[in-house]
């Protein structure tokens, strides 16, 4: 945030893959007769702790994967 760095860690810690995570939800959400269906969007988790963000700041995320950096600048 504001080019400090405040939370690193990686993708593994979400049940081991975020994939993981998605499949077990799927699987328990079935035991309740539930499905997800066309359009649902679905979040595995996240390996770092949410931060408070103000009016101006600067956020980047940066991923290892090939992905890339991402930016957003908070109005």
């Amino acid at each position: 945030i504001n080019g400090e760095l405040r939370e690193s860690g990686k993708s593994s810690a979400v049940l081991g893959n975020p994939v993981t995570a998605i499949a077990w939800l799927a699987n328990k959400l079935s035991e309740f007769g539930v499905a997800f269906e066309p359009g649902d969007v679905v979040i595995s988790g996240s390996f770092v702790r949410a931060l408070p963000v103000q009016a101006g700041d600067q956020v980047t995320a940066r991923f290892d994967n090939g992905f890339g950096d991402v930016n957003l600048y908070i109005d």
